[in-house]
């Protein structure tokens, strides 16, 4: 219905606030129309006292002109000959009590006309459709006898209280939760795009101002995205033409005499490739937005990875995967992460690294574990951020640049997966990848 109504979220919130109102009228109204007939309440014993007292202070002669005083639309009060004989009381004891106090001990009579015994006349507003009448005898043996109707709106609504309240109830709860996801749902969808980086898949809908935001999320995004891509970019056009001078210093190292001078200078400039090597890598992976429809198992990759390791010498435990498991991610950014991650854990580790996968149905989590000293708990969120390393050197043999994990994290992002870092609570370091299941291989699926 709002498609076609006010486009400003305030106009919306008014016009459902009105819609509230005339259901609210028309509730009411359904209300006071249900039924046909009058509805009849017990007269207040106080305002009974009053009546008779005025008759009891009264000379008979002007008994008439009381009744035509005291009766009205609502109201008929009547002058009769005797006290009636009902027989047997047809009202609970509460009631008798409560008339017996305000009236002295006057004798007194109530009369439920039709038979309808089944009202509570000890209620608040005890009300009825058959006729209630209260009749006060007076001294000179006549009486005076009092009918009292209910008011229309009131009577239909207290005598279906509970009806009433339940459907004012019902209409506010679809009111509210109209509103609230007329509101909050355009919200929540960009709150799970933005979350999800997805804002280039968020339609426009909803109220004009969550468009607008939605638009201003989507340029800054774009802004920071930019800034992002030229920084990277910067950063890879410096470490590609300083390969160019590596290699000329490689030429001219060969004129360099002393055999150990040229040496130390060749392992050097080797150690110096490998790091802007790194560099490109980070920069690539980085702007390269767009994911690739690839798919590897899981099982054969880090088979090769084991039979690389210990062809190397290197302590590598995988534990076994039953089954193939592949997951939406291409052969060389595998390879790649898997390696960033166990030459983290065999550098930091002691030199041994343990390695499980684990699925929820739709992620498989790769576990990459050593027995190091792990890491400080205030380090750990920045131990991901480029060029972050614990020991300050970016000498190669202490680690290198502090590209390695975030390599892994850009090239998990590119496949809509993460990297998540923690301590192990039995010591040591744990690197656990997140990439999604092929389809064939969720749960479901």
């Amino acid at each position: 219905m709002l498609k076609f109504g006010p486009r400003r979220l305030r106009d919306r919130i008014a016009l459902i606030v009105l819609l509230h109102l005339g259901m609210m009228v028309a509730l009411i109204v359904a209300f006071i129309r249900t039924g046909d007939g009058p509805v009849y309440r017990l007269p207040d014993p106080a305002n009974v006292a009053l009546i008779v007292a005025a008759f009891e202070r009264t000379p008979p002669t002007s008994h008439k002109d009381l009744t035509r005083a005291f009766s009205d639309a609502n109201r008929r009060v009547v002058e009769i000959a005797r006290l009636p004989d009902i027989g047997r009381e047809s009202v609970t004891p509460a009631t008798i009590a409560r008339y017996r106090d305000a009236l002295g001990g006057r004798p007194f009579r109530i009369e439920i006309m039709g038979g309808d015994r089944s009202i509570d006349l000890d209620q608040p507003i005890p009300l009825s459709t058959h006729l209630i009448r209260v009749s006060v005898a007076l001294p000179d043996g006549r009486a005076v006898t009092i009918e009292q109707k209910a008011l229309a709106p009131a009577a239909r609504i207290f005598g279906n209280l509970l009806l009433f309240v339940a459907a004012i109830g019902a209409v506010d709860l679809l009111v509210i939760l109209w509103l609230a996801s007329q509101t909050t749902r355009p919200v929540e969808r960009l709150a799970r795009a933005v979350r999800g980086d997805r804002l280039e898949t968020l339609s426009p809908k909803g109220p004009r101002e969550i468009i607008e935001l939605s638009g201003a999320v989507q340029q800054l995004r774009r802004q920071l995205r930019e800034l992002i891509d030229e920084r990277t970019r910067m950063l890879a056009a410096i470490a590609h033409d300083y390969r160019t001078y590596l290699t000329r210093l490689e030429l001219r190292g060969e004129f360099i005499e002393d055999s150990e001078q040229r040496r130390l200078a060749s392992k050097d400039i080797e150690e110096m490739r490998d790091l802007l090597s790194d560099t490109l890598t980070f920069a690539r992976e980085s702007v390269a937005h767009d994911m690739q429809h690839a798919r590897s198992d899981i099982r054969q990759e880090l088979a090769e990875i084991a039979a690389e390791r210990r062809a190397r010498g290197e302590v590598v435990a995988i534990d076994a995967i039953p089954r193939p498991l592949f997951v939406e991610a291409s052969h060389t950014a595998i390879q790649r992460m898997l390696a960033n991650l166990l030459d983290n854990a065999m550098r930091y580790g002691g030199g041994r690294a343990f390695v499980r996968v684990h699925t929820d149905g739709r992620v498989a989590h790769i576990f990459v574990e050593d027995e190091g000293p792990g890491v400080p708990a205030e380090s750990l969120e920045r131990l991901i951020e480029p060029f972050e390393r614990l020991e300050p050197s970016r000498a190669r043999k202490t680690g290198g640049v502090g590209l390695g994990l975030s390599i892994v994290q850009a090239l998990a992002h590119r496949y809509q997966g993460e990297l998540r870092i923690e301590n192990r609570r039995e010591g040591g370091f744990r690197a656990i990848l997140c990439l999604h299941l092929a389809r064939e291989h969720r749960a479901g699926g």
